[in-house]
């Protein structure tokens, strides 16, 4: 259960707390490229890898979210996250391309990062990592991840979105594990999915910890019953904007269509 009231501010998950920062050349050793305690690709993870995804079960004569177990949220949860191929041509792997996380972000009462055990409601989940190197500097990159999370029941998947609108509104100003921070801007558009029961957009600028250009940001959550999706990605100069935005919005759109098809 999430409390809200609590001096600690649950994010929507891992999503910000393994993000890539734009501006710089994928060296492996981001604060941002893998969450704390995380399985890299490679490791084991917390539950059953990548496989096809295995048939679900949905009560007779409902419209209730089908039963799934543990192997087969992580599984469906795999199959959602999007490949570099997914995001379009340029993009490639990060060093830390997929994983499937073992903790949660938080965020104390000063608004800084922290992590904590994952909530009881979670039976699987998968993240990529993707960028782009710049046309006409290779060292320059725009970086993009997709978040999978899919809950025991509904209540819980409502749960994170609800404490996704909690941290921006508690927090417009966070501070990561290295010192870097992300300012939430006011009044993002916030897009309309038809198939989705819930959507929420977030969008700002990251300011690097040394100083340099901010950078904008854009995160998207969509909820489908007990599926939680979330897209981010970022470029390197604020003048990026509306790209950013475009391709957030691609990617949530994309992780929707195939869960809607299934």
């Amino acid at each position: 259960m999430y409390g809200t009231g609590r001096a600690v501010v649950r994010a929507i998950g891992p999503v910000l707390g393994i993000l890539l920062l734009a501006g710089c050349a994928d060296d492996g050793d981001d604060p941002f490229a893998v969450g704390p305690n995380a399985s890299p690709t490679g490791a084991a993870p917390v539950a059953k890898g990548p496989g096809p995804t295995p048939t679900t079960t949905r009560p007779a004569g409902t419209s209730a979210p089908p039963s799934r177990t543990p192997e087969q949220a992580q599984a469906l949860a795999a199959s959602l996250a999007l490949t570099p191929e997914d995001w379009g041509t340029g993009f490639v792997r990060q060093s830390t391309y997929e994983f499937a996380g073992e903790t949660w972000t938080d965020y104390a009462a000063d608004c800084t990062q922290q992590s904590v055990p994952l909530p009881a409601s979670i039976l699987g989940q998968w993240v990529r990592q993707v960028q782009m190197p710049e046309t006409a500097q290779a060292s320059v990159l725009s970086s993009g991840s997709t978040t999978v999370i899919v809950h025991k029941d509904v209540r819980g998947a409502r749960e994170q979105v609800q404490n996704a609108h909690q941290v921006k509104d508690r927090c417009p100003t966070r501070t990561y594990s290295d010192g870097t921070r992300a300012k939430d801007t006011p009044g993002a558009a916030q897009p309309t999915f038809a198939e989705a029961d819930e959507v929420f957009a977030e969008e700002g600028l990251m300011h690097p910890k040394g100083g340099g250009e901010p950078y904008p940001y854009v995160v998207l959550t969509v909820r489908k019953d007990t599926v939680v999706m979330s897209s981010y990605f970022s470029a390197p100069t604020a003048d990026r904007v509306p790209d950013v935005r475009t391709r957030g919005n691609q990617a949530a759109r994309l992780m929707l269509d195939r869960l809607v098809r299934r």
